[in-house]
Parts: structure tokens; C-alpha cells; sequence
């Protein structure tokens, strides 16, 4: 992956957060205890006090002499957050979740904290089948004025015709899937304005990278890299130079 697209470092990266997961197949070991060790191993780096909350499930139940679809919530347990302040480390049942906040620490401390808090999962519950790896960076980008050509620095742009709807768009909302063909990874990405910024035009970019089918532990490392190199080669894919310009600006 990348061919000739140069690996770039930013000032003012737009990453507010980063997100490595994890699934474990269903028969693999799990009990109430697990967090509770888990944290034993993990608790040196991971200092504050551990946030539990319940891990919610939809559900859909057919009612077929009413015609309709029943949707209904049940609880599947709980998930665990363990924090020290950017950096997070969540646990549920047969899943791990590493997170790297705003601002974010760099692909090889990320890296290392998501090799490291699979090898303590093992540790707790045993050799535990890998049925998913995922990785997702969600992306806040401002730009420096209110009023924007998309194509002064997206590669992509947003637009309607020019008969039937008013002149100026104010706000849209994109996702698209796409399987790779060399490999069972697939990519989700989710481009949409952000208005929660006021007074500047802003810009959700969110790329979620899930790859399947055998995933031994001896190939997580190399797995991970690969799933980085295919999200940096998709963002970098997307912007101008203008906008490497605004990550790279003094502030």
C-alpha cells in the first residue's frame, strides 16, 4: 500500500480521535472478573479511576399478525474505560478498544498501546481467537474563513443542481463502503460539515478501516501498520495542498 504517496507529519494534525478495536471470538473465555484483572496489568499506565457503563443492543422482533418490526433494547454487559488523560483503554465483553484523543500522541506511541493492551488481554483471558482488527481516525478539519471553494482544498466536492435549489449549500452529510480487493479489509468513510463550529466552515472526515478472516496474533502488528497505511493513502488522497497548508500553520 501507498506507492509514491510520501508519509506526511503535520504541526496541527485534525485528528481528534483515533480508535483501535479488537473483537474476540464468542467462545472465547469471559467472566466478571476479567476487567478487574485486566486493570491489575494495565493500571500503571492507566491511572484514573476506571468508568463502567452499560453496553447497550438493539434488537429487531417481527410481529407478523401486526406487519411491523418491534425494535427493543437489551443489555449485553458492560464496558470498561480506563483513562490517563488522552490516551483511553476501554473493555467489554470479547472486545478491547484503544483510544487516542485530541491531541493526538503519534502513530508509534499509539502503535505501542495497542499491541501492548492486546498482550495484557491475553495474559487474562488465554489465547483468545481474533475474529476482528479494526481502525478508525476521525478527523475535525476548520478552515480559516466562513465561505469556502471545496475545491481549493478537497479533492472531492459537495454540489446540487443549478436548477431547483437555492445558490449556497449549507450543510451536507456523505458515507460510502468500499472493499479492497487485495485483501478482506474495508473501509467506511464519512465526510460531512460540522456544525457545531461557529463562525468558520468546518468538516468531519472519518475514515473506518475493518479488516476479517484469519487474524493471527503473530500478524496483529503488521495488520495494524497495513490498516494505518491504507487511512493515511485515503485522507491524503482526498486534500489539496492548501489544506496541508492550514495543518501545517503556526498557531
Amino acid at each position: 500500500m501507498g506507492g509514491d504517496t510520501p508519509r506526511r507529519t503535520y504541526k496541527n494534525p485534525p485528528i481528534v480521535e483515533a480508535v483501535c478495536t479488537f473483537s474476540f471470538a464468542s467462545d472465547s473465555h469471559w467472566n466478571v472478573t476479567v476487567p478487574g484483572r485486566f486493570y491489575e496489568l494495565v493500571r500503571d499506565e492507566y491511572p484514573e479511576e476506571p468508568e463502567e457503563r452499560s453496553v447497550m443492543q438493539a434488537s429487531i422482533n417481527t410481529i407478523p399478525e401486526a406487519r411491523v418490526e418491534q425494535v427493543s433494547l437489551g443489555s449485553t454487559g458492560s464496558r470498561v474505560a480506563f483513562r490517563n488523560k488522552s490516551q483511553v483503554l476501554t473493555i467489554a465483553p470479547r472486545n478491547l478498544g484503544i483510544h487516542a484523543l485530541a491531541p493526538y500522541e503519534g502513530w508509534e506511541s499509539f502503535r505501542r498501546r495497542c499491541l501492548d493492551a492486546l498482550r495484557s488481554y491475553g495474559e487474562v483471558v488465554g489465547e483468545a481467537e481474533i475474529s476482528g482488527l479494526g481502525l478508525r481516525y476521525v478527523n475535525r478539519i476548520i478552515l480559516p474563513e466562513t465561505t469556502v471553494n471545496l475545491s481549493d482544498y478537497f479533492t472531492i466536492v459537495q454540489g446540487l443542481p443549478g436548477e431547483g435549489f437555492p445558490g449556497q449549500l449549507t450543510s451536507f452529510f456523505d458515507r460510502m463502503e468500499v472493499n479492497y480487493t487485495d485483501a478482506p479489509v474495508k473501509i467506511a468513510f464519512t465526510w460531512a460539515s460540522d456544525d457545531q463550529v461557529a463562525d468558520q466552515a468546518a468538516f468531519i472526515m472519518d475514515f473506518d478501516l475493518q479488516r476479517r478472516g484469519e487474524i493471527r496474533n503473530a500478524d496483529v502488528a503488521s495488520f495494524l501498520d497495513d490498516l494505518r497505511e491504507r487511512q493515511r493513502v485515503a485522507f491524503e488522497s482526498l486534500i489539496q495542498d492548501k489544506l496541508r497548508e492550514v495543518f501545517d500553520a503556526s498557531r
